[in-house]
């Protein structure tokens, strides 16, 4: 099936390299997450990896402008480490997060996640979805973004996006969608990460929840814009 790389195809030429997943860097604004072209294809250190996985836990069920926001004053305090997150206590990690939601139980993940990550885990899919309060979206943003493991990431917008082109129903299974994208484009890292990344960015641009049809590069793809508009 084409469409899923057509329509890859079409958003990248729309919007460009979106420069996931977004590193913290000092600049004239102060610290702050930085969307830069070569962060999809730089060697992450580990510092960077753990980063990563812990703005995958912070942005769950958020966005994520609160998301950084927790990660800015985690790292302001010195604690956006897993040596120092491992070693707090929940209601301490709390105080740095509220910005991000539901943050006494993020609290409690991020110190678990951090005791495991303290073990070199391999980046294996099963073993991380074994950890408590890890979910597959959350595992595989890590996974892609951190590990560069060749695994699409399933989110709403995706699923969203998919079922308004007619390629799946709205209630398809993470796992389903996952299967089917995966099974027909190429299996390239780089593609995944910037294919997850154009989604999100056409979602907040053209395909929200009311979705804003005109100019949209795909709206000659979409059964909903043609149900929409009556041809």
């Amino acid at each position: 099936m084409r469409r899923f790389t057509h329509i890859y195809d079409r958003l990248y030429e729309n919007y460009g390299p979106q420069g996931w997943w977004p590193l913290l860097k000092e600049d004239q604004d102060g610290l702050r997450c930085r969307y830069e072209p070569e962060n999809s294809i730089k060697e992450l250190n580990r510092q960077e990896q753990f980063e990563i996985c812990v703005g995958a836990i912070l942005t769950q069920n958020t966005n994520w402008n609160n998301a950084e926001r927790a990660l800015v004053s985690l790292a302001k305090s010195g604690n956006l480490d897993p040596n120092s997150l491992a070693s707090m206590e929940p209601e301490s990690i709390s105080e740095h997060i509220k910005s991000s939601g539901y943050y006494n139980q993020k609290a409690k993940k991020l110190k678990e996640f951090a005791r495991f990550f303290l073990g070199n885990p391999p980046p294996d899919r099963k073993l991380f979805l074994a950890q408590w309060g890890l979910g597959p979206e959350t595992v595989d943003d890590m996974l892609l973004y951190a590990f560069s493991q060749p695994i699409f990431v399933i989110d709403a917008y995706t699923i969203r996006l998919f079922s308004r082109l007619g390629l799946c129903d709205a209630g398809i299974a993470y796992h389903d969608l996952q299967t089917r994208i995966m099974d027909h484009i190429n299996k390239d890292v780089l593609t995944y990460k910037e294919y997850h990344a154009l989604i999100v960015r056409h979602a907040k641009e053209h395909c929200g929840k009311k979705p804003v049809c005109t100019g949209c590069p795909l709206e000659n793809m979409c059964v909903h814009a043609r149900f929409s508009s009556g041809t």
